[in-house]
């Protein structure tokens, strides 16, 4: 079992966006994230597994244990990028093209066609349905074989190294829906190597429970499950991810902030619920495993209100200066036992 149990964020992810304030222009936001995870999988029998590593993920294997770490910090990758000269082909190649223009680094035109996908394309298990990148763009639809190869084939045409990735993710109860056998795919940055993506909700990263397989050729023996041995989550929301679309998380290049953000934990609390107001403003978001973060502030003051089970209330003035990373840590029991750091 786990030591540290997964942290469950991820259930408020629409709720978190939907509430919070997106400037005019940003587009679709995800949210952005840092920190650390960890995790310890039995992958499936028949699936073979061996050790890797590469810009923020290491798998290494002992005694047919599989150990990931996930570095989610931000990657500081200044890899210019040179859209190539050659005429765009195929829509394929036309609709890559348009989408990265204006994209100065590398990192950014990955984004940009990375964003594309998570807004547009549905997933969809259809295994009668081709999963061409061609098909999967026609239809905007696909499973994660096409999804994957849409993506890599985007990348591709505008001459950034790309390739798919075979795993298997295990479930960590997240409310992603993404676990069993899966693919993903890996982008190239000239500056720090491959670097991890799951098109559809996880940008220049994935979550520990994504095991790499050492090959495509999958051998499941009838349909067994690998097991969640143990998650240690400690990947945080810290703040919005524009134009990657509602759902998906963001590794960051650099720790620019966007918009001010308040990372709430109360020691000692499991369910509860959050007010936050502002001037012309109310964010109400529920308390999970007794956090809670409230992202794209606009600076200013804002009074905090947190409902407990048992009628527990835990109030507190807040303000913030600038657009800055805020953490409020309350102590069930010592409710005047605050800390506030930035």
């Amino acid at each position: 079992m786990s030591r540290h149990r997964p942290r469950v964020w991820l259930l408020g992810l629409a709720l978190l966006l939907a509430a919070a304030p997106i400037a005019a222009g940003t587009g679709a936001a995800g949210l952005a994230v840092d920190g650390r995870d960890a995790a310890r999988v039995l992958p499936p029998p028949g699936a073979r597994v061996t050790d890797y590593a590469d810009a923020g993920y290491r798998l290494t294997v002992r005694r047919g244990e599989a150990r990931v770490e996930v570095d989610a910090s931000p990657l500081f990758s200044t890899a210019v990028f040179s859209p190539p000269r050659r005429a765009a082909g195929d829509a394929v190649a036309r609709l890559a093209r348009a989408q990265v223009s204006g994209a100065a680094t590398r990192y950014e035109a990955i984004s940009k066609i990375l964003g594309w996908v998570a807004r547009h394309v549905e997933y969809r298990l259809d295994r009668d349905a081709p999963q061409t990148a061609a098909a999967v763009l026609a239809r905007r639809s696909g499973y994660c074989t096409g999804i994957a190869r849409l993506t890599v084939a985007l990348l591709d045409a505008v001459g950034i190294e790309a390739r798919e990735v075979a795993g298997y993710v295990a479930d960590d109860g997240s409310s992603t829906g993404v676990h069993g056998y899966h693919r993903w795919i890996e982008a190239y940055l000239p500056d720090r190597g491959w670097v991890m993506s799951d098109p559809l909700t996880s940008h220049h990263y994935v979550p520990a429970s994504y095991v790499r397989l050492a090959s495509g050729e999958l051998s499941p023996e009838g349909g067994l499950e690998g097991v969640l041995v143990e998650r240690d989550d400690r990947v945080t929301i810290v703040d919005l991810a524009p134009g990657a679309g509602p759902g998906v998380t963001v590794r960051r290049n650099v720790p620019h902030q966007l918009a001010a953000a308040l990372d709430v934990r109360v020691e000692g609390a499991g369910i509860g619920q959050a007010v936050l107001v502002g001037p012309a403003t109310l964010y109400r978001h529920a308390l999970v495993d007794g956090g809670v973060t409230f992202v794209g502030l606009e600076p200013g003051k804002y009074q905090l209100r947190l409902q407990l089970p048992g009628r527990v209330v835990l109030q507190r003035p807040i303000e913030l200066p600038d657009r800055v990373r805020a953490g409020l840590r309350f102590r069930l029991g010592s409710p005047r036992e605050t800390t506030l750091r930035r």
